[in-house]
C-alpha cells in the first residue's frame, strides 16, 4: 500500500496539495516512517548492547549511545500544526529542522566517543530526507 501512496503522491501532490485529506494521508505516512526509523535504531541499539563486540576496553558500549539518541529523536512533536495539515512538504521540513536542533542538543549534552549515537540521528534524518525527494 505504501508504494501505491508513493506513486499516487508523485502523480497528484502538485495538483492536489491543498486537499487536506490527501495531505493528512501523506503526513500519516511520514509519521509511520519516522516512528519506524526510531524503532529500527532502538532495535539496533539493543542488539549492540547485548553484543560484547560493541563494548570498548573501557567498558563503554556504543548501544547505550544509540539508545540515548533514539530517545532524543522521540522529542520531535509529530502532530502537524494547522498550517502543516495540508502541506506535507512543510511538515517534513519542520520535522527535519527539529531533528537538526535535537542533533545539536545531543552533541552538546552527550558523550558519544565513537559517534554511533549521532549516527543514529543522522540515519533517521536520511530516511526523512528521502521522503522529501518524493514530494
Amino acid at each position: 500500500m505504501i508504494s501505491f501512496l508513493k506513486r499516487w503522491t508523485r502523480a497528484n501532490l502538485s495538483v492536489r496539495a491543498d486537499d487536506s485529506a490527501v495531505g493528512q494521508e501523506i503526513i500519516a505516512e511520514i509519521q509511520v516512517l519516522y516512528r519506524a526509523a526510531i524503532d529500527e535504531e532502538a532495535a539496533l541499539a539493543l542488539a549492540h548492547q547485548s553484543d560484547p563486540y560493541y563494548t570498548s576496553w573501557r567498558g563503554h558500549n556504543v548501544g547505550q549511545d544509540e539508545m540515548v539518541a533514539a530517545t532524543y529523536a522521540e522529542r520531535v512533536i509529530l502532530a502537524p500544526s494547522v498550517a502543516e495539515r495540508g502541506d506535507p512538504a512543510a511538515y517534513v521540513r519542520r520535522l527535519l529542522d527539529n531533528l537538526e536542533s535535537i542533533k545539536a542538543d545531543y552533541r552538546i549534552s552527550e558523550d558519544d566517543p565513537d559517534g554511533y549515537g549521532i549516527g543514529s540521528l543522522h540515519s533517521i534524518s536520511r530516511k526523512l530526507e528521502s521522503f522529501t525527494r518524493r514530494l
